[in-house]
């Protein structure tokens, strides 16, 4: 029997229905939490992001319908208006800039905006005669209360974040209304003020185990001995699981979105004949994938490594280093490269944001990361962190959109994390006990992994989440003895 402690087991079918549409929202182009933050709420960076910035117009004062910044992200159709103190009508939302002045990021909710107002106004570059500055400085950032970005005079090219969070976020000091924000997006101030962007409203899940669309990763194992995929539901805070049946013994689990549906799908690889058997969630397993890819001792790393959205089934050979991959968006035909030696351990992931899952190696016998990003026309950079006999574990830690270099130590459960967000400053945790394997994923739906374990002895999962800065954790009774644990990248 799978063992919980928590609810009830539900025999359904454990794929559900995205909650959202397509994977998740983009990550912030800044980490908030290295900004400095004046004139508004501090801790913004906290706020759950709850809609993402899908178009930014810059128009200058020439412009016949709009003047200034204007931003389009679903909630405005959703967030209530709070009225000031003092005001006759209500404030739906504001925009926030974040600029680079005096040797730092800082970052303010400037602009209040009610439910029916086009734009900021105040094009950025624009100069104003009557301060003899442009407008940002002028009429954006005029008085210390922005600290030292006061005055700050924009130019063009100039790389500047807005977003947007709900209520009044002007000289507050907490959130007005609902405590929500939009994703950071980063542009470069178009010169005349005078220019149109578009972002996504979601990014592929990739690996992540996100099973009901929800944006966080559940709690999930496969069973070899009959191959059924059994798992505890996010959407109901981990009280309700499901189960569906997909593989065989000798097969080995490598879920990932292969449909592109923001779902993962349950997929087996097959290594005594090479075959991927995937189960597609967009119908309801009413279709099916079948790809004859791999040999007798290859390794399977499946990954979105042509950045459309969609898991490719890809092997590695460590016999002779070649990575072998099947491009999705280009209708499966094959791509290869060369990386790596014999007892290199493949560790692929996204290391520099971009989307796509880059080929890397971790080699154990001198800890070094080598890694192939996608970029850089995939030249190669390199990193060391690891002593023999750690565990790989890479994932992005901090929410920077980029995958950290970290590893487990079996030895002693501590996890060692270099945090791209942070100049890939260390973070070091102790979590785990011998026998227990690492587990990583975002089981708390912020953006970031966090830690845990999966106890084969007990069928327990112990996790630490990054949402509480790892002070606080999580735990479930879910699987038993010879069941393999679904998390980031399997």
């Amino acid at each position: 029997m799978v063992q919980r402690a928590l609810g009830t087991f539900v025999a359904v079918c454990l794929f559900a229905s995205p909650v959202f549409a397509q994977g998740r929202i983009p990550a912030d182009a800044i980490n908030l939490s290295q900004v400095h933050v004046y004139n508004s709420p501090t801790d913004v960076a906290s706020w759950p992001v709850t809609t993402a910035i899908t178009e930014l117009n810059v128009r200058p004062n020439s412009d016949p319908y709009f003047r200034g910044v204007s931003l389009n992200f679903s909630a405005r159709a959703t967030w209530p208006d709070y009225t000031p103190p003092g005001w006759d009508g209500g404030l739906q939302y504001t925009i926030w800039a974040v600029w680079y002045a005096a040797g730092q990021w800082n970052a303010a909710g400037i602009i209040q905006m009610w439910r029916d107002r086009a734009s900021t106004g105040a094009p950025p570059l624009e100069f104003d005669a009557g301060c003899a500055v442009n407008n940002f400085a002028c009429n954006w950032v005029y008085d210390s209360r922005w600290g030292p970005g006061w005055g700050h005079q924009a130019f063009a090219g100039e790389q500047m974040g807005f977003f947007v969070t709900a209520g009044d976020a002007r000289g507050a000091k907490s959130a007005t209304s609902v405590r929500e924000r939009s994703n950071v997006v980063m542009i470069s101030l178009p010169a005349g003020d005078y220019g149109g962007f578009t972002f996504p409203a979601r990014v592929p899940l990739h690996s992540s185990m996100d099973i009901d669309g929800d944006g966080r990763s559940e709690i999930a194992v496969f069973r070899p001995s009959n191959g059924n995929w059994l798992g505890l539901f996010s959407t109901s805070n981990f009280t309700q699981g499901g189960s569906v049946q997909w593989g065989m013994a000798g097969d080995i689990p490598v879920p990932g979105d292969y449909d592109g549906d923001g779902l993962t799908d349950p997929a087996v690889y097959r290594p005594s004949t090479g075959y991927w058997l995937i189960a597609n969630t967009s119908t309801r397993f009413g279709t099916t994938a079948t790809y004859h890819w791999g040999a007798s001792g290859d390794i399977p790393v499946p990954g979105d490594y042509d950045g459309d959205g969609k898991t490719d089934p890809a092997v590695y050979r460590p016999s002779t280093g070649y990575w072998m991959i099947l491009r999705s968006s280009a209708n499966y035909q094959a791509a290869y490269y060369q990386w790596g030696v014999s007892g290199d351990i493949p560790v692929p992931a996204d290391y520099d944001g971009d989307g796509k899952t880059d080929p890397a190696v971790y080699r154990p016998s001198n800890g070094f990361w080598l890694m192939l990003k996608s970029s850089q026309n995939y030249g190669w950079t390199y990193t060391q962190w690891g002593v023999p006999g750690d565990i790989p574990m890479a994932g992005d830690y901090d929410g920077d959109g980029k995958s950290d270099p970290a590893v487990y130590r079996p030895s002693t459960g501590y996890w060692f994390i270099l945090k791209s967000g942070s100049n890939y400053q260390q973070l070091t945790l102790q979590w785990g006990a011998s026998g227990d394997v690492p587990v990583i994923g975002d089981y708390d739906g912020d953006r970031k992994m966090d830690v845990g374990v999966y106890r084969p002895s007990t069928g327990y999962w112990l996790i630490k989440t990054s949402s509480t800065n790892f002070n606080s954790w999580m735990y479930a009774l879910w699987g038993m003895s010879g069941d393999t644990p679904l998390f980031q990248g399997r």
